[in-house]
């Protein structure tokens, strides 16, 4: 297996993740930051969360993530494409990605957000996505540079272009909640209940 890492930054913030990559196995993405502890060494929870728009190529959309129980998305049953693990301040919060099915997706945004309106301290958590390919090799790219009373981040959006996924480093911060990372992406079919904080579902 591959230890090959490869780091998604201003310079270089496009890569390709093949069909051979990523065929018949699962993409593993996994949001981590640092840990924050009190005066006294004690853990401290934080209030940044990982969160998914995706976009089917027959132009259907949603969203994916842990506020408003949206843990899994596109398909039917067990056919999920999409699925969001259990968050922890240990281990972070992981989307898997099913390699097999994957196929059906346009296009995934994928995004940093708090559960409530206070903006998360960017610079202190440092949050960053892993992703884990097939071969064992990893992506990572780091949320830097948060204006200050950024609330939402699009940190990274992958296209699917002719059997390959093309992954990039966006890093955009928006004041507002996930909603604005929606209308600022395309995502203009979304409805968002008050607060604009849940995309509403049929």
């Amino acid at each position: 297996m591959s230890e090959e890492r490869l780091v998604l930054d201003d310079e270089t913030p496009v890569t390709t993740v093949t069909a051979a990559q990523r065929e018949g196995g699962t993409l593993r993405i996994l949001l981590q930051w640092e840990r924050q502890v009190t005066a006294r060494g004690l853990q401290r929870s934080t209030d940044v969360h990982l969160g998914c728009l995706w976009e089917t190529q027959d132009r259907h959309s949603g969203a994916v993530q842990s506020l408003g129980d949206l843990l899994m998305a596109p398909g039917y049953g067990a056919r999920q494409v999409l699925r969001l693990g259990p968050r922890s301040e240990e281990a972070g919060e992981e989307l898997l990605v099913d390699g097999r099915h994957v196929d059906v997706l346009r296009r995934l945004v994928l995004y940093l957000y708090s559960t409530n309106e206070q903006a998360p301290d960017f610079a202190a958590l440092a949050p960053h996505l892993t992703v884990r390919r097939r071969d064992g090799s990893r992506l990572q790219m780091w949320a830097a540079g948060a204006p200050a009373g950024a609330r939402t981040c699009a940190l990274a959006s992958v296209h699917h272009v002719a059997g390959d996924l093309v992954v990039r480093r966006e890093n955009e911060f928006f004041p507002g909640p996930q909603a604005e990372v929606a209308a600022a992406y395309g995502f203009d079919d979304l409805e968002w209940g008050p607060g604009g904080t849940t995309p509403r579902t049929a």
